[in-house]
């Protein structure tokens, strides 16, 4: 059977605030990409993934607009392989649109003429605890919306953004095929196993988020120290029953490919019809209950 889609993940480390800099260095990343066989149609990267995510203030100077970080992406794709085909790319960044500064992901097509962006995600839940604080420095999206490509129905959900239920229920009504999530979270706490909490926390959110919703999820964390926090990687592709086809070992740059598989999502519909027997005009009116008791 033809595969839904041949997908990458790709573990990249970036230097803070050298947006040139790590953008060459992507150069490297897609010569690697476009060498494998088969080649992948989708190329994953992280959230924040040609800046560092802890710029605080640095933001302000090292946010682009969609259009402009789709321009300098695609001229270096085209300078990095030997026969330019076209390939779609998923990348966080911190952009400047409406005269506000957002924590987004674009997903856009490369190397087909001009550059077509697809869809462009703004973070909607900002963690503002712990080691995080981006509610100071980024605003709020509005939206969580699943969009089409020629391979299916897509949707972006930014790191902190696949821990709240909402949001993967309003795509699941949407009947996405495949979430795409970059993520920038660093190791945090020990568990009693001695594991490190924040990355155990994040497999037991990404298996439920795929069974539940009967979804390929594919989520793709970055690697690296950046003052003094040391983000784990652990990115991964996971099928629609919850369980991880992919993923990108250790702490280091990486990449994994997956073919995500069209009976997949096929045989764990027909498994647990959800989808067909969903009520959201049930989810709706106790919705408007509890905010108007609130």
């Amino acid at each position: 059977m033809a595969p839904l889609v041949h997908l990458a993940l790709a573990q990249f480390k970036p230097r803070k605030g050298d947006y040139r800099g790590n953008l060459e260095r992507l150069r490297s990343v897609f010569a690697q990409v476009d060498r494998l066989e088969p080649r992948p149609m989708v190329l994953s990267l992280s959230e924040s993934a040609l800046t560092g995510y802890f710029l605080e203030g640095g933001v302000r100077d090292n946010a682009v607009t969609a259009g402009t970080l789709a321009r300098d992406l695609d001229t270096a794709f085209r300078t990095s392989v030997d026969a330019v085909r076209p390939l779609d790319v998923v990348i966080g960044f911190y952009e400047i649109w409406n005269n506000k500064l957002y924590n987004s992901a674009m997903y856009v097509t490369l190397g087909d003429g001009d550059p077509h962006i697809h869809h462009v995600h703004r973070k909607v839940f900002l963690p503002t605890y712990g080691l995080f604080d981006e509610e100071r420095f980024v605003e709020r999206g509005r939206d969580v919306r699943a969009f089409d490509t020629p391979w299916g129905r897509a949707a972006l959900l930014v790191c902190e953004d696949a821990w709240h239920l909402a949001s993967s229920y309003l795509l699941f009504l949407q009947n996405v095929d495949l979430i795409l999530c970059p993520s920038a979270s660093p190791g945090r706490g020990v568990t009693a196993k001695g594991e490190v909490s924040s990355v155990r926390a994040w497999e037991a959110v990404l298996e439920a988020q795929a069974a539940l919703f009967q979804v390929f999820v594919a989520y793709c964390n970055r690697v690296g120290v950046e003052d003094g926090i040391t983000f784990f990687g652990g990115s991964r592709v996971l099928d629609p029953f919850g369980a991880v086809i992919s993923r990108v070992d250790g702490l280091e740059e990486g990449h994994a490919t997956a073919k995500l598989e069209e009976g997949a999502l096929r045989r764990a519909r027909l498994f647990a019809p959800m989808r067909r027997d969903e009520k959201p005009e049930i989810v709706l009116r106790q919705l408007r209950r509890i905010v108007e008791e609130r």
